[in-house]
């Protein structure tokens, strides 16, 4: 999405068919979103919000705000009054969303669960849920009427649909997740195609030239992109654990794996929708020729020496 492809932009490219190599989207209506709070008026978490928490949560962590009786603020409740306020426009998104992943459909109903406990600000939790913990929102962004709040709930909702789309997807396009290096690459697939969504505009590029925020990241990215790689290359899973702790987590412009194949898609020449569609076609190992497209000459050679070192490891 160019800054940032509207909904109406989206749909000329679906009917014009510019969205190169996508396939004819699917014919049924777009799926239903319907939002649940994952609390009870009286302040205890519901079965729904339990369930999402048990498979999140240690046992030691689950144990401990399982049981809390934690009414929504309300500050929370302005947070869960944007989200519903949104769904409407959300739906009509929803077929652009979906149509690099054709012809994979999308599923016909999605459940967003508003929580107050345990979770994180935005997440999916089976191919048919996505959750959001208000108490998390609040936390990170404030009121949810302060500026860029709306517009922020969209690029959430997108990116977590994008995880929603991919879990559609994984089961017809199987991926060997054999090795460290594998699993790196196929959680880079996975959050770089939805952290395409979550840029804000002062990420993307302007005039065919890339943001000043988007050069220096990449400047700091890239080289750790290449080593990280290049040390997963026949590692033990104990290390592996350290070399990817930041992968997709903690700060946003940190996150090496996650958000650098993000830039690189916004970066990729004039049509970053098909480049979009053929990462989503290529699959994880799609992540070596989109660095490479991007690396210096020097950072692409150290990047193919350690995909060779880990095939001769891995035995691809």
């Amino acid at each position: 999405m160019r800054p940032f492809l509207t909904i109406r932009i989206l749909a000329l490219l679906l009917t014009t068919g510019v969205l190169a190599g996508a396939a004819p989207g699917p014919t049924a209506p777009p799926p239903r979103l319907r939002v649940v709070r994952g609390v009870t008026a009286t302040g205890e978490a519901t079965p729904q919000w339990l369930a999402i928490l048990r498979r999140r949560l240690s046992d030691s962590t689950y144990a401990a705000v399982a049981g809390l009786r934690k009414p929504l603020t309300a500050a929370e409740r302005a947070w869960a009054e944007l989200i519903e306020s949104r769904i409407a426009g959300w739906e009509r998104e929803i077929p652009a969303i979906a149509a690099p992943f054709a012809p994979v459909a999308p599923p016909p109903a999605v459940t967003i669960v508003l929580g107050n406990r345990g979770a994180h600000d935005g997440f999916t939790h089976d191919p048919v849920t996505i959750g959001h913990d208000l108490s998390a929102l609040q936390r990170e962004y404030g009121d949810a009427s302060d500026p860029g709040n709306r517009e922020r709930l969209d690029r959430f909702f997108r990116h977590e649909f994008t995880h929603l789309m991919q879990k559609a997807w994984r089961p017809t396009h199987p991926y060997a997740m054999d090795s460290p290096l594998r699993l790196a690459l196929a959680e880079m697939w996975a959050e770089g195609l939805g952290n395409y969504y979550s840029l804000a505009d002062n990420w993307r590029s302007v005039g065919g030239r890339p943001s000043e925020r988007t050069r220096s990241t990449l400047a700091i990215l890239e080289p750790r992109v290449v080593a990280r790689l290049a040390a997963l290359a026949c590692t033990t899973p104990e290390r592996a654990r350290a070399l990817t702790a930041d992968l997709s987590w903690g700060r946003f412009d940190r996150k090496w794996g996650a958000v650098a194949p993000a830039l690189w898609l916004e970066l990729d020449g004039d049509r970053p929708d098909s480049a979009y569609r053929r990462l989503v076609e290529e699959g994880p190992d799609g992540i070596w020729s989109l660095a490479e497209r991007h690396l210096t000459p020097e950072l692409a050679a150290t990047l193919r020496e350690a995909r060779v070192a880990d095939s001769l490891c891995a035995g691809h």
